[in-house]
């Protein structure tokens, strides 16, 4: 009985954390920032600019999974941390 527990209790773990990877968003991890590719992104300041090049129905970069989300540069322009070593 106890195994069973076990191994049930590690398959919800593992699923939980790999299959919601694509919505990491919703629990507060940010994707990519802009800032990783500034001579690309220094133009852009809105949503709007991000969707242009962005939206799935006409990618000219990486399609977003999530085109109807707002607030792209909210979750997108975080500060790049160098390493200090």
């Amino acid at each position: 009985m106890r195994k069973g527990f076990r191994t049930i209790l590690l398959l919800m773990v593992v699923l939980s954390v790999f299959g919601c990877y694509g919505y990491r968003a919703y629990i507060g991890l940010h994707g990519k920032s802009i800032r990783l590719y500034p001579d690309i992104h220094e133009a852009v300041t809105e949503d709007r600019k991000c969707l242009e090049c962005h939206h799935p129905d006409n990618p000219e970069g990486p399609p977003t999974p999530h085109p109807n989300f707002k607030g792209c540069i909210n979750c997108h322009n975080d500060e790049i941390e160098s390493d200090k070593n």
